[in-house]
């Protein structure tokens, strides 16, 4: 009989399965982990004991585990350690947050900040290096934009990064130059940053370890309980296996490498879907083209009011780009690479289909990360290969200001999560933090409303209904890692990762659905966050 009582009942609730028949419960009992019976109230009364533990939620909703399918968790995590949080209002205040910074800067080291974003400044602009010779000229001073495609450095850290007015631009990236004098102005794109990545100084393990205690304890809040890391390094991997050796992992974590360690990895015979239900091998992430934050993606036409019909960055060329594809198709494994542009995406389909076509594999599954701008066309061939969409969930809400440079009939088919359903592409929730905001309410709501922070709304043509929101915040993540038997929904058998909100989603004013209260997040029938 004990093989049957629960160790956890939660009663009295409002539940939200997201199964296939969207099925409204009030009651479920956990055991090991896992959900054992979904029902009613009495449904449960024979599953439990004096030892079980009873929960009643007062009517409160359960929805499953909020899942988000690209987030840059451990990496942002020793950021908020290791630099200046840059989001702020003025350039000013930029300068003094990172002139603070400075002081706990080493004499032989780097001030760095992170998470500047121009638009949302007074001055609606970027930093140059002049602003940042005010910071020190003494010690290089690096800010990564929110974006996290676009880079700013002061004279200091041009010279050692040896950059000069004579520097021509890098493959795959550019450098700013004064649009008057022509000299260099500290702004680097894309891959023009390379040398200056070698020159940082290494994240120490302690650095990750504080990092991922600190941004875990931040994501659990929101609901979150499963993450897609996107571009992993092997050191990381390593903090992630430490933290879960001492049982300390919050988050289920499926970790998209970085493709330099994919020869490691293959030649060591680990393939995507390697490890467990908490700590997960994933795909191997690469870059195409630019961001949408940063007005770099590379779309057909050119940007609104750009100079020169600028239309975006290519990171990775044609050749390169099937080359890679086909090596790592080949070896098993889920290829996820960033393209948010309809050329980048084009070029990226177009190695898909390659590889799939001279080496067939049943449901890899690749992905396209952010998916940003897409087309009738662009969308038929992704149902037709099985290729996963991963769109920025929060931007329209938070990032609406940037929007004014792809013009209306763009916005139409920009974080196109309509689009995808109708043409039978499977999308996710995801954010892409720190770009974006990782908040999973706000991303259902942004997907709801298509509303940014200030009541404009953007392309609404992709607006989708709440439960289909909620099942791109869950299943549809649990899809993309291939663990959609595993979780994703509230069924028997499935691990039992829930979040308790104070109200129901779906009977919330749309645009209030972000304020919802988080009562609680649970992993596995563990509680890792509790208001």
């Amino acid at each position: 009989m004990s093989d049957h009582i629960a160790d956890l009942i939660v009663k009295n609730s409002n539940i939200l399965t997201v199964d296939n028949q969207n099925t409204v419960a009030e009651s479920f009992a956990v055991k090991n982990g896992r959900f054992i019976s979904v029902g009613t109230d009495n449904d449960m009364e024979m599953l439990s004991n004096h030892s079980t533990k009873v929960i009643d939620l007062q009517g409160m909703t359960i929805v499953p585990g909020f899942i988000d399918a690209h987030i840059h968790v451990l990496s942002s995590g020793a950021m908020h350690v290791m630099a200046a949080d840059c989001d702020k209002r003025t350039i000013k205040e930029i300068i003094q947050i990172l002139r603070t910074r400075a002081k706990k800067t080493k004499s032989n080291g780097w001030i760095q900040g992170f998470k500047f974003d121009d638009t949302k400044t007074v001055e609606n602009r970027f930093l140059t290096r002049i602003d940042l010779d005010l910071v020190s000229q003494e010690l290089p001073v690096f800010v990564i934009h929110r974006a996290g495609h676009v880079y700013f450095l002061n004279s200091k850290a041009l010279e050692i990064s040896g950059y000069t007015d004579d520097s021509i631009d890098p493959p795959g990236g550019r450098l700013g130059r004064d649009a008057d004098s022509g000299r260099l102005d500290g702004v680097l794109y894309e891959r023009a940053v390379e040398p200056v990545m070698r020159l940082l100084p290494s994240v120490t393990t302690e650095d990750r370890r504080s990092g991922l205690k600190f941004i875990g304890g931040m994501l659990s809040e929101s609901g979150l309980t499963s993450v897609h890391d996107a571009a992993v390094s092997s050191d990381e991997l390593a903090v992630y296996q430490e933290s879960l050796d001492r049982d300390e992992l919050a988050l289920r974590v499926y970790m998209l490498m970085k493709r330099e360690h994919f020869h490691n990895l293959r030649d060591s015979g680990i393939k995507s879907g390697f490890g467990n239900d908490r700590l997960k091998i994933g795909g191997i992430k690469m870059v195409a083209d630019g961001a949408i934050a940063a007005r770099t993606a590379l779309i057909s036409g050119s940007y609104i009011d750009s100079e020169n019909g600028h239309s975006g960055i290519q990171a990775m060329d044609k050749e390169e780009t099937e080359e890679a594809v086909a090596e790592i198709h080949k070896s098993g494994f889920q290829v996820c690479i960033h393209a948010n542009g309809d050329m980048a995406i084009d070029m990226v389909l177009s190695a898909y289909e390659k590889a799939l076509k001279n080496h067939p594999r049943n449901n890899p599954r690749h992905r396209i990360e952010h998916c940003t701008l897409v087309n009738p066309q662009l969308l038929k061939r992704m149902h037709k290969t099985g290729t996963i969409a991963t769109p920025f969930c929060t931007y329209v809400y938070y990032h609406g200001e940037k929007m004014k440079y792809y013009g209306n009939d763009r916005l139409e088919w920009m974080f196109a999560q309509k689009s995808f359903m109708d043409y039978g592409v499977i999308s996710t929730g995801a954010t892409d933090y720190p770009p974006g905001p990782f908040e999973p309410l706000l991303g259902i709501q942004s997907c709801v409303t298509r509303t940014d922070i200030h009541g404009q709304v953007w392309g609404p043509s992709q607006r989708i209904s709440v439960l289909d929101a909620l099942r791109i915040y869950t299943l549809n993540g649990a899809y993309a890692s291939f663990e959609e038997n595993e979780k994703g929904s509230i069924e028997p058998g499935k691990l039992a990762d829930f979040v308790v909100l104070e109200k129901d989603p779906t009977k919330t004013d749309p645009s209030a659905i972000k304020d919802i209260p988080i009562n609680k997040t649970v992993v596995g029938g563990k509680i890792t966050y509790e208001a």
